[in-house]
């Protein structure tokens, strides 16, 4: 890899070999380099290829004012992301990452904290993007001794979130809309109290997430565990309530989202609803 043109001690473009524009990023990288100098790749921290025009302006913006550090310690997250939860980011998640990161530290060094009003729905709705929030702050309180609030785990798995929902963040505030009034439907029509820390609940509010992104994006349908044996069940009619709630919630995502359940969708929905109330009724 040979340099192209030289941004500063930690940043150069150059090209791949479609002659496409990437900028890459690591500490040092190009300190006492000149142009078409080789470069050693072990330095490097982050490569991004090929940018959009407003990718590019931005990601040269943050190289100017932002220590490298930061980007080390967001491709660290990401890293992790990927390889332990298996959650699969954009480098637009991974710019607005290394930004947050940055202000969130020079706030924490100056005793101001934000709010995160969406803590709890992330905990219960997100627990996986959450409990990578809460390694990340961990990280970063490591790296740059300064000490985060729990909010910030919050902030930090949001950008998660909308890596995963495909950069859009207001999907993030819809999602949680549309799992609070379902599960609102099946606490009223089951009477029950839905154990929110439940294994099957938490099945059951993946199942919503990715049904949402298809209902609204036409994105690939995913079903969550082998459900043979609970089809079975349904069946035989043995959870006829649960059907009945589904039909209400049915009701309710034509009203509001002008889409119309199918049987699978519906099958799908009693089956996570009958857990839910087993649990329930065992608990």
């Amino acid at each position: 890899m040979r340099i192209k043109k030289i941004l500063n001690n930690n940043a150069f473009i150059t090209r791949n070999e479609n002659h496409q524009e990437i900028i890459v990023i690591g500490k040092a990288i190009a300190y006492g380099k000149h142009f078409n100098d080789e470069i050693d790749e072990n330095k490097i921290y982050k490569t991004f290829e090929p940018v959009s025009k407003g990718d590019r302006k931005l990601i040269l913006d943050m190289i100017n004012d932002i220590p490298v550090s930061f980007f080390q310690i967001a491709k660290r997250i990401v890293d992790k992301a990927n390889q332990d939860s298996k959650i699969r980011l954009t480098d637009s998640v991974y710019i607005a990452l290394t930004d947050h990161i940055s202000s969130s530290v020079d706030r924490a060094k100056e005793g101001l904290f934000l709010t995160n009003q969406f803590l709890w729905e992330i905990r219960s709705y997100y627990p996986k993007e959450y409990d990578l929030g809460m390694w990340a702050i961990k990280l970063i309180e490591q790296e740059c001794q300064v000490k985060l609030p729990e909010d910030e785990a919050g902030f930090i798995a949001i950008h998660i979130i909308s890596g995963e929902l495909g950069n859009r963040l207001d999907d993030f505030r819809e999602v949680i809309k549309f799992i609070k009034k379902v599960t609102s439907i099946v606490t009223y029509q089951m009477s029950i109290d839905v154990d929110k820390e439940s294994l099957d609940y938490n099945r059951f509010v993946t199942h919503l997430k990715f049904f949402w992104q298809y209902m609204m994006y036409k994105n690939e349908k995913k079903s969550i565990g082998d459900l043979s044996n609970d089809m079975l069940k349904i069946i035989k009619g043995k959870r006829i309530e649960a059907y009945e709630c589904s039909l209400k919630i049915k009701e309710f995502i034509k009203q509001t989202y002008n889409y119309e359940l199918n049987n699978e969708d519906l099958l799908y929905m009693t089956i996570h609803i009958a857990r839910i109330t087993e649990n329930s009724e065992e608990n």
